[in-house]
């Protein structure tokens, strides 16, 4: 249904009806942000709503990954970079150290064989600590990796950089030192070994490499440094990660609370608005009106469609009841102006055959008795049809009914009836309350027992009324022996009219017993009946249990 259908809806739902449109509420249709969100469809807004929920989670995970890959790279480059530098640093100074110890026994060794091994170890080791050097500025200097370097400039420690640097050239101009100094004293050693003019030589050289241990023990403090200034930004880091962490849940948090929210508002809310109005109108509250939501969904749709049905089930309700006063006061007249002649009728065929019936035969006075049988019965069907239209037009104000004694004055009304007709009846019930309105009940189980009266003739009558408890309700019933009747027309008994047998074996309108089904509709209870032929009926009347009283007691 598209928006130009629910506003013609809306239009006509104003329109047929002038008092009734007063009950329309209309909801305020104000400019927001969530405007456009009231043109869609409510598949659209699932759609929208949860589309945006995982949008927003698929960018936290995203935003997760990207911060774990950053803490990762810190670990790695932690690992590759720095603690590597540190431990080769140290292993260089360890070698420098062994270097100054060979270069000390030189001095105790005064035979040529006893030094040539020893300088060609020293060279050995300066070319190793040469090549290291090498790779340790290749691979592990500061300004070697932008990474690292660009973490000491936003640091502002590049002082730490240069101070690198520094260190690292000045190793190799010490080690070009010491490789002279070991060249000049392995030349003195080819001569005969003179210790005055080699003493001053040996303490340069081990002055060169004690230069040359402090430098790498400067170099290792400085590259713990940048260790240190690493170690800060992986703390960033991950403080970084921690607070977006947090950000993202709570904004996670804030939709969905929004999403609820949404969905609540354009939807739940309207619905369960909409299933409250309906369930009053259900129940004949119909002055209820249905809020017209403005937004072009199915609710709008649907609260559009209620509020022309509610408009039109008014108008139909407001002609129907007109109808019915109508027709009560046509019948009511017709029924009063009926039985004014059919007294009439009565009252004259009575005098004529009072005072003339010894002047007629047999034949005549058939006749006279038949046109005043049929005016006596026609006048108690009036009669009867009257009492059904009050009582189906009449409100009942209910109260606390004792069902035993209300059934207890309808035997002693009936007692001369019964005893005429040499029944005996057993009432075997508790005293007991229900909620109802006592004349109309009274009327109900009084049409009940004249109706086991009537069909227990001619045998003597064996009535019995009892009652026990049902599933939330109190069921009183009325038990014969009389002739009893086919299952099959169990239902068809409570019908207006209804008659199994003639009205000339057995008298009746056949209004009783649905006055009896219609005492217990206005009570919001049942009445059904059970037999066999010729094994007698049951008739029940079941009561509904109210707050009023709480549960009955019949047992």
């Amino acid at each position: 249904m598209s928006s130009s259908v629910t506003l013609t809806t809306l239009a006509a739902a104003r329109s047929r009806s002038g008092s009734a449109s007063d009950h329309v509420v209309l909801y305020p249709m104000i400019d927001s942000p969530l405007a456009w969100f009231r043109r869609l469809t409510l598949a659209q807004k699932f759609l929208v709503s949860f589309g945006s929920l995982l949008l927003f989670l698929g960018l936290s995970l995203a935003a997760i990954l990207f911060y774990l890959s950053k803490i990762n790279s810190y670990v790695e480059r932690h690992n590759r970079i720095t603690v590597p530098a540190v431990v080769t640093a140290a292993n260089m100074r360890q070698t420098v150290f062994q270097m100054n110890l060979a270069l000390t026994s030189l001095e105790r060794h005064s035979s040529m064989q006893a030094r040539n091994p020893v300088f060609a170890r020293l060279k050995q080791d300066e070319s190793s600590v040469r090549k290291i050097l090498a790779f340790y500025r290749a691979t592990h200097a500061a300004r070697t990796h932008p990474v690292l370097f660009g973490m000491l400039t936003r640091h502002n420690q590049m002082v730490l950089a240069d101070q690198e640097d520094r260190l690292l050239d000045r190793m190799f101009s010490l080690l070009d030192d010491i490789s002279s100094h070991r060249e000049t004293l392995a030349a003195s050693s080819q001569r005969a070994f003179d210790p005055e003019s080699s003493s001053p030589i040996f303490k340069e050289a081990q002055a060169l490499y004690e230069k040359l241990t402090e430098a790498l023990t400067t170099l290792i403090d400085v590259h713990t440094k940048i260790d240190t200034e690493m170690k800060l930004e992986g703390d960033v880091l991950l403080s970084q990660a921690r607070l977006v962490i947090l950000a993202l849940v709570i904004l996670l948090m804030i939709v969905i609370a929004t999403t609820y929210r949404v969905v609540s508002t354009q939807i739940a809310t309207p619905l369960r608005r909409l299933a409250g109005v309906a369930d009053r109108v259900a129940h004949g509250e119909l002055q209820a009106g249905f809020e017209i939501w403005p937004a072009r969904d199915e609710v709008g749709e649907l609260s559009a469609s209620l509020a022309l049905m509610l408009t039109t089930l008014r108008e139909r309700t407001t002609a129907l009841e007109r109808k019915t006063r109508e027709l009560e006061a046509f019948s009511y007249s017709v029924a009063h102006d009926l039985k004014g002649p059919l007294r009439e009728i009565e009252g004259f065929s009575s005098l004529i055959e009072g005072k003339y019936s010894g002047a007629l035969d047999a034949t005549p006075r058939q006749y006279l008795a038949q046109i005043r049988e049929s005016a006596l019965r026609m006048t108690a069907l009036i009669d009867a049809l009257l009492k059904y239209s009050r009582l189906e037009q009449q409100t009942l104000p209910k109260s606390r009914v004792n069902l035993r004694a209300l059934a207890e004055h309808v035997v002693a009304s009936r007692q001369i009836a019964a005893s005429s007709q040499g029944a005996r009846i057993t009432i075997d019930l508790p005293a007991s309350d229900v909620w109802g309105e006592p004349t109309s009940i009274q009327q109900a189980v009084g049409n009940v027992l004249d109706n086991a009266l009537k069909f227990s003739r001619p045998e003597p009558a064996e009535i019995f009324i009892g009652g026990m408890r049902g599933q939330g309700e109190s069921i009183l019933w009325v038990r014969d022996n009389g002739i009893g009747f086919d299952p099959q027309h169990a239902t068809k008994l409570f019908g207006l009219f209804e008659r199994l047998h003639s009205s000339h074996r057995y008298e009746g309108t056949g209004v009783g017993l649905a006055i009896v089904k219609l005492v217990m509709e206005k009570h919001e209870g049942r009445a059904w009946a059970d037999s066999s032929i010729g094994k007698g009926s049951t008739f029940y009347l079941a009561f509904p249990d109210s707050p009023a009283l709480g549960h009955g007691t019949l047992t």
